[in-house]
């Protein structure tokens, strides 16, 4: 431990918003649990409510619920004086507050160190000229660039570098716009953004390489300078398409050996002159006709990729990182006994591949541009993981879209050929399948290549699925041909449909033919060393790495890719339930395949299976590992239904109750409860509020407590005690209430996870351990009531959602729940004061328009 230091302030990542999910709240709750059991105080601030590391004991010592912003930033310096300040857990947003922060000068005056990234490196990274400048002096390739202030600079500048080019800001304040512009009219309006978002007015314009690969490394190093690559990523998409948009590949597929090594060694070079400690993620472009390749961008902080990297190669990457910020190098970094000696300092080699696939809104936004380039569309990633590549492809579409029967390929098919085309050219999101029904009608691969600028390699590898595809479709029941769909990863449904019968007699000639999955480990030597990181895939190979024990077990189904709707708040759900089991003396077991959720880590989880969350890969492990319990949201209607017939311990846990059709022409409040089938527990009453003039369906903005008379207060806790009484089954309820001339029952129902997030932050108690007591009847009140902290009057807690719109270029939606993103929330002394405090945009009213 590092004897200056003794405590730690990190910035949180806010909202969650197109351009991170929940994998800067996973990296925060790993390096801060890590961080803590090595001594140290740590200091969180954020106000995303379905954070599952703020108010968390086991990761934060001390969480401010507050705005990112500098203001807050420095009343949160002078309340708790940390020592040290991280930078980049909270992605880039934290490291241009960081750099404000700097400018301040209140850092030196209080001699408050920054762990991970230097400072000269934080203006670097904040300011592209800046970095450009180093990247010349080191002499690693970039491409041309040059920062303008006017349209008629970047004019200049195209005369040398030619059309198309990329503009995005310097120093950006809130979210980066980039664009890649075609001709003069398309430099005019994207100059004009990209001015309008900088902080310093200017804007960069740098030569495309649009049709390269995107190549990607991870590399980790200590304070003394020792470095390694954790993982080298391929993209399947050229440049022009966003990297988060992209499908990726570890390890990568298609370069050459030295063409490898030279791009690793230009990382590791990169990240030793910028002096990084810990995680630093570096992108190329490389031209593969002639093997040259640029530096495009440097991250030293987590995101989906340096997330990814960590599940697909099973490197204890945040916990390294951790030891790394504490001031440990890496040859004494002593992992647990599940590691061998020294393996911190050993590169992780691989005898699998991993595929991510990203998933976008469009299926609940469709009149959004669903064409893809430089501009990031997708809200979150599968992955899957196979001995081919073949094999983690399927598994990873199989993930991206539930319950898959043939990735939808008939859709394709009434397409048009000149339609076909036009989409090649120009790219879609879920364009994989459109490959695959181009390759069934002939396509050859040198003449998809050229249309698309993708790598001939993978329309080999692509033409063997289209081929697997056809050739399980002409052999129904066809024994060899099911043992090489299921090695290839195809579940029994898509066998099925191809078949024409029922998943359940696919599933049953399995059965008879005894063909079952083995399950390997995700090893970071590949076997070399007796290592193990408990995190499993399957395949249909002959020898199993699986040692299942003997303890109490607990399989829980993961919530999959982050979607929009709830997907913030059922990984916070997922999060606190493996949490809660882990306390209960279970061996945690889950099964998920979003390589950005928080619930993927070995903290939470015992054993992970990074596996479709399907009905004949969940009864596969429940084989295998024989739970105790297995705990599945109902919200998984379609699942619960299959499973039930299969008598395994199934326990459904209710989540979000269905809001009825009603005409809300008042004021509406909830009333809040615990049941545990007898007994009412009250948990307060909030109060819903109109974010948008579009008017109201499930609630997206609220406020807690409710602002009530007292007689209005009194008959609501009234009623909402009697009704919640006479609910069936023990649990946590909400009586919803509106205010005409008199207040009126609507309804009761479960209450919703995004209000389980809020509440249980907003009440300093875990609502979730609460709903796992109370559905296997061992809640005890006295318990749960020690941990409840009441809002002190006149407190006031605000929560408001927020959405993809902007990112997305959409104007004019409808504000509802299914298209909520992420969330902030706020407290304040009054409901005027909390609603000023989030920094959401919009307005917010009660039903009756008294508050604005």
């Amino acid at each position: 431990m590092n004897n200056q230091i003794s405590k730690i302030l990190i910035i949180g990542g806010g909202a969650d918003e197109i351009s991170h999910e929940t994998e800067i709240d996973s990296a925060i709750f790993q390096v801060a649990t890590h961080l803590k059991q090595q001594g140290y105080q740590t200091i969180l601030i954020d106000n995303n409510p379905f954070s599952f590391s703020l108010g968390n004991k086991q990761a934060i010592d001390q969480s401010c619920i507050l705005p990112l912003t500098i203001k807050n930033l420095l009343s949160v310096i002078h309340e708790y004086h940390p020592d040290a300040i991280l930078p980049n857990l909270g992605g880039i947003n934290s490291l241009r507050l960081v750099e404000e922060l700097l400018e301040t000068g209140i850092l030196n005056e209080q001699h408050i160190k920054i762990l991970g990234v230097p400072e000269a490196t934080i203006r670097q990274l904040n300011n592209p000229v800046l970095l450009n400048q180093t990247m010349k002096q080191m002499q690693a390739p970039i491409i041309t660039a040059q920062s303008v202030n006017s349209f008629e600079s970047a004019v200049e500048l195209t005369r040398s570098t030619g059309f198309p080019v990329i503009v995005k800001p310097v120093a950006p304040q809130g979210s980066l716009t980039r664009r890649t512009c075609h001709d003069t009219n398309e430099l005019a309006d994207a100059i004009n953004i990209a001015l309008g978002q900088s902080r310093v007015g200017q804007a960069m314009v740098q030569q495309s390489i649009a049709g390269y690969k995107e190549i990607e490394v991870v590399v980790l190093r200590d304070r003394l300078g020792t470095m390694l690559q954790v993982a080298g990523i391929e993209d399947f998409d050229p440049i022009g398409i966003h990297a988060g948009d992209s499908i990726a590949f570890i390890p990568t597929q298609t370069l050459l050996d030295r063409e490898y090594q030279r791009i690793r060694d230009v990382a590791l070079a990169i990240t030793r002159k910028l002096r990084i400690v810990g995680i630093n993620h570096v992108q190329f472009a490389l031209n593969p006709s002639t093997g040259e390749f640029y530096v495009i961008k440097n991250s030293p902080y987590f995101d989906r990729m340096t997330s990814f990297a960590a599940k697909a190669t099973g490197y204890p990457l945040a916990e390294v990182c951790a030891s790394l910020l504490a001031g440990k190098v890496l040859p004494e970094i002593i992992l647990d006994s599940n590691y061998s000696y020294r393996s911190a300092l050993i590169e992780p080699s691989m005898d699998h591949i991993a595929a991510r696939i990203p998933i976008w809104p469009f299926d609940i936004l469709p009149d959004s541009n669903q064409r893809l380039g430089t501009q990031m569309r997708s809200t979150g990633s599968t992955m899957g993981i196979g001995r081919s590549t073949e094999e983690a492809l399927i598994k990873a579409m199989r993930a991206a879209h539930f319950h898959s029967d043939t990735f939808r390929m008939e859709e394709n098919a009434q397409l048009s050929d000149d339609e076909i085309v036009q989409r090649l050219i120009h790219p879609r999101a879920n364009r994989i399948v459109l490959l695959i029904e181009a390759l069934h009608r002939g396509y050859s691969t040198s003449e998809l290549a050229e249309l698309t600028k993708i790598d001939p390699y993978y329309f080999y590898k692509l033409k063997k699925v289209q081929q697997l595809h056809s050739e399980v479709a002409a052999n129904p029941r066809d024994i060899d041909t099911l043992r090489k769909a299921k090695y290839y990863g195809y579940s029994d449904r898509m066998i099925g449909k191809l078949w024409d019968v029922e998943e359940a007699e696919v599933t049953q000639l399995r059965d008879e033919q005894q063909i079952y999955p083995v399950y390997k480990e995700v090893d970071p030597s590949a076997g070399e060393f007796e290592q193990h990181t408990t995190i499993f895939y399957s395949t249909f190979e002959e020898e199993t790495e699986l040692v299942s024990s003997d303890h109490k077990k607990a399989l829980i189904i993961g919530a999959g890719g982050f979607r929009l709707g709830n997907a913030g708040a059922a990984e916070y759900y997922t999060a606190a339930m493996l949490q809660t089991l882990k306390k209960q003396g279970y061996e945690t077991i889950l099964i998920n395949n979003n390589p950005s959720a928080v619930s993927m880590n070995q903290i939470l989880s015992d054993k992970i299976y990074v596996e479709p969350v399907e009905t004949t890969d969940i009864l596969a492990i429940a084989r295998a590992e024989k739970p105790d319990v297995i705990y599945i949201p109902k919200i998984r209607q379609r699942l619960c239904s299959e499973l039930e017939k299969y008598n395994l311990p199934i326990v459904q846990l209710p989540q979000n109750g269905r809001l009825h059709s009603h005409l809300s022409n008042g004021p509406e409040f909830c009333y809040n409860a615990l049941f545990d089938g007898q007994k009412v527990y009250p948990l307060g009453i909030s109060s819903y509020l109109i974010q948008s003039p579009s008017g109201f369906g499930e609630p997206t903005a609220m406020v807690y407590p409710a602002q009530l008379s007292e007689n209005d207060q009194n008959e609501i806790n009234s009623n909402g005690e009697d009704h919640v009484s006479q609910q069936k089954e023990p649990g946590i309820y909400q009586t919803l209430f509106v205010k005409t001339n008199r207040l009126r029952v609507e309804q009761t129902r479960v209450i919703p996870l995004t209000e389980i997030s809020f509440l249980s932050k907003v009440l300093h108690v875990d609502l979730v351990q609460a709903a796992i007591q109370l559905s296997d009847h061992t809640f005890v009140f006295d318990e749960f009531n020690e941990q409840v902290t009441l809002p002190s009057s006149p407190q006031t807690a605000a929560y408001a959602a927020t959405f993809p719109f902007q990112a997305l270029h959409l104007f004019g939606e409808t504000i509802q729940s299914t298209n909520v993103l992420g969330a902030e929330m706020a407290l304040g002394t009054g409901v005027t004061d909390a609603l000023k405090r989030l920094n959401v945009n919009g307005q917010f009213q009660f039903h009756d328009g008294s508050f604005t």
